[in-house]
């Protein structure tokens, strides 16, 4: 049997530096955050339907509040997207706007893990972003 466990806030940031290579001229204001829940948003919607993503969502944003303040300008809309002020809207610097983001999709991962479980986020993930290292290759654990 394959070893579960891995480190959400380590995969986090490998999908964040994901997205911030594939990132198009065309949305550069985009934050590589963001963008990875936008495409888990419209990966597990199919599973569990938007309104499922959206409390899903919603539980992270209130977990995630308690790393970042900064979070406190989130909104999360009925279709399930992340609305955030911009750094300069909210007053905060792009570090800790970053942080906020990044907080927001470790709690939402570590939700996953926790109702569905590691090997089934995980496959998720890699259908999701399928060139993506996950796992760090020093761990011993394979992508699938």
């Amino acid at each position: 049997m394959k070893n579960e466990a891995f480190d959400v806030r380590d995969v986090v940031q490998r999908l964040i530096a994901e997205e911030s290579r594939a990132e198009h001229s065309s949305d550069k204001g985009s934050r590589a955050a963001f963008r990875v829940c936008d495409k888990l948003r419209k990966s597990l919607s199919t599973l569990v339907g938007t309104t499922g993503f959206r409390l899903l969502l919603i539980r992270a944003l209130n977990l995630a509040k308690a790393e970042a303040a900064g979070l406190d300008n989130a909104r999360i809309n009925p279709n399930g997207t992340v609305e955030f002020a911009s750094e300069i809207e909210s007053g905060q610097s792009p570090d800790d706007a970053s942080r906020g983001e990044t907080a927001l999709m470790v709690q939402l991962l570590g939700l996953l893990v926790t109702f569905i479980g590691a090997t089934l986020t995980r496959s998720i993930l890699q259908d999701v972003w399928p060139e993506a290292a996950l796992i760090r290759p020093e761990s011993g654990e394979d992508k699938s």
